[in-house]
């Protein structure tokens, strides 16, 4: 009996032994091999080369990225940009014709038209002009025959007495005589007129016609009107022709 039990004995007391023999564990080893492991996860990640993203498809909102430009491509001219040599220069510029000469020559065609129609007509027209109203004042005023301006006044034009404006030789026949005309009020100058009036003159073979022209303003809108809101505008421009015998 003493010889089993000591050889039951034996092997528990040879595995407390070993039991007893081996180090202890700390109660870190959980962290270190968690810290093992991700070492190990780190040194995987680097040996392995990483993918490229997946290229971007139609089915994005904002389509697929632009293709890339190469330096060559973006320093390359439009078709459309001419070349150097493309126009010619034109050659050699005409000097510009003196503009006094020019206008030198215009005076006198002007003056040989004007004696060729004295010599060839008779027939004569004098525009006379007169301003009526004492609050009224003349801006613009212009005269024209036939379509063409003869007479253009001045700055501050008067004609309170009867004022000769135009003269010269015509071809007997109907002619037009016109006026147009811009008058301001000058208790107000904010109330303004623009008249335009044409009238068919006559004019007989070798006979002057005098063509009196008055112009009356009898308005009283720059007075009346600012009051009580109450005014009117009383224009007349007038033509009275006769043959000067």
């Amino acid at each position: 009996m003493r010889i089993r039990y000591a050889l039951v004995a034996s092997p528990l007391l040879l595995l407390s032994f070993v039991a007893l023999a081996q180090p202890k564990r700390t109660a870190k080893e959980p962290e270190d091999r968690a810290a093992a492991s991700k070492a190990d996860k780190d040194k995987a990640d680097k040996a392995e080369p990483k993918a490229e993203p997946a290229a971007a498809t139609g089915s994005d909102d904002l389509g697929a990225p632009p293709p890339k430009v190469t330096a060559g491509e973006r320093n390359k001219l439009s078709p459309l940009n001419p070349e150097a040599n493309e126009f010619s220069d034109g050659g050699t510029q005409t000097p510009p014709v003196e503009y006094d000469k020019l206008l030198g020559d215009i005076a006198a065609l002007r003056s040989r038209v004007s004696a060729v129609t004295t010599t060839l007509f008779a027939s004569k027209v004098r525009v006379v002009v007169e301003t009526r109203g004492n609050d009224a004042r003349v801006a613009s005023f212009a005269v024209t025959l036939d379509g063409g301006v003869v007479f253009t006044a001045p700055e501050r034009f008067l004609a309170e007495d009867e004022r000769t404006v135009y003269e010269h030789s015509v071809a007997p026949g109907h002619h037009v005589v016109g006026v147009d005309i811009e008058r301001f009020d000058t208790r107000n100058k904010e109330y303004r007129t623009w008249q335009s009036s044409r009238f068919s003159v006559v004019i007989p073979e070798s006979k002057l016609v005098d063509a009196h022209l008055i112009i009356q303003d009898s308005s009283d809108m720059g007075k009346d009107f600012p009051d009580d809101q109450d005014g009117e505008y009383d224009l007349r421009v007038r033509l009275r022709a006769r043959v000067d015998k």
